[in-house]
């Protein structure tokens, strides 16, 4: 292995003065500065669409970029002798995000504004190829929904409005029935019965918002029209604080989208791990609202998918597309604990609906 990080590494123009591994990486120090070395699993193509978003960011005065760094032959991808392929990209060190220091995720916040209208300033060509991409699938007639692989290939959008929350709520019963007619039930599928009700009910009301009067639809044709970037990855692995400075890193899920996405699972994911705190939440869409003002059309999605139950229904999915023949005791402890904090979040949303409308 190491013989094959040697081979890599002579093929780039740094001077390196240390290295060390880390989480799938190994963190280069070098006379030019510090730099990250991985074995890369995405596209030349995908690659150079993150630099030209990369590039226009630093365009806009965002310095602190993870640019990926050329080989001595001019590519941004360096093969070794078994085939492998390697990207190398400029680092920044400094402290993960943490989700309990409520100065931190407002700061957080603070900068997701300010990259998401620097990211609705991209230039044309990004706009335009990744329109004519959403124009190609829509001309084809190809399928397009969530998580489909053409809609993920031209990175048109990240969310798709149109029946989003229908097509959870017929999978929540899907799995409600399967588990139902079971002669013999564990302590997960008994558990993932009696929260049923009470979550189903909410996915209702959240397709009800969906269908009415807002258009979500609006949000994600401006998103291509416009050619609005979202970060796609924004989490606290992904936010390092550097003195004063926040910098962003690892732009690879970056697509043109709907960028209240990013706010949403920042949002969520801060709240579970601080017990659905109002205040928190509260102090965090002040921070947002600083930089970019939420839209009418924004606030109503951020409200509806606060409101669904998506980490319910994540452990449903697991528990339906996985091994029946045993229980997860971890899936079992994390829907308790989903459970556990139900009344916090249920005031949490009570609060957030005032903030937002």
């Amino acid at each position: 292995m190491d013989d094959k990080i040697e081979e890599i590494l002579a093929q780039y123009p740094v001077q390196i003065e240390s290295r060390k591994r880390i989480r799938g990486a190994i963190l280069l120090e070098t006379r030019e500065g510090q730099y990250l070395l991985r074995e890369y699993n995405g596209s030349a193509s995908h690659l150079e669409r993150e630099e030209r978003i990369k590039e226009s960011l630093m365009s806009h005065g965002y310095r602190k970029v993870d640019k990926a760094l050329a080989n001595k032959q001019g590519e941004l991808l360096t093969r070794d002798g078994s085939g492998n392929i390697w990207l190398m990209k400029r680092w920044f060190a400094g402290r993960e995000c943490d989700l309990k220091d409520a100065k931190q995720v407002c700061r957080a916040m603070s900068h997701l504004a300010m990259l998401h209208l620097w990211m609705s300033e991209q230039h044309e060509d990004i706009r335009t190829q990744q329109t004519e991409n959403a124009e190609e699938l829509t001309s084809s007639g190809r399928e397009t929904d969530l998580g489909g692989e053409e809609l993920q290939a031209a990175e048109v959008t990240a969310f798709t409005p149109i029946d989003f929350f229908g097509r959870r709520n017929r999978e929540l019963k899907r799995v409600h029935t399967y588990i139902r007619k079971k002669r013999r039930k564990n302590e997960m599928e008994l558990a993932l019965l009696d929260a049923f009700a009470h979550y189903y009910e909410q996915g209702c009301e959240a397709e009800q918002l969906e269908t009415a009067e807002h258009n979500y639809d609006y949000l994600q044709r401006e998103a291509v029209e416009q050619g609005k970037l979202m970060h796609g990855s924004y989490n606290y692995h992904n936010i390092v604080f550097q003195g004063r400075e926040v910098v962003t890193s690892n732009f690879e899920n970056a697509k043109v989208g709907i960028q209240i996405m990013d706010l949403y699972g920042f949002l969520r994911k801060t709240m579970e791990k601080n017990g659905w705190k109002q205040d928190l939440g509260r102090r965090m869409i002040a921070s947002y609202e600083e930089k970019r003002s939420l839209s009418e059309e924004e606030r109503h999605l951020l409200y509806t998918l606060l409101l669904y139950p998506e980490k319910y229904w994540k452990q449903c999915n697991f528990y339906y597309n996985g091994k029946k023949s045993w229980m997860s005791s971890k899936s079992y402890e994390k829907l308790l604990r989903i459970r556990g904090q139900e009344e916090g979040r249920i005031q949490f949303l009570e609060m957030i609906k005032d903030v937002l409308f």
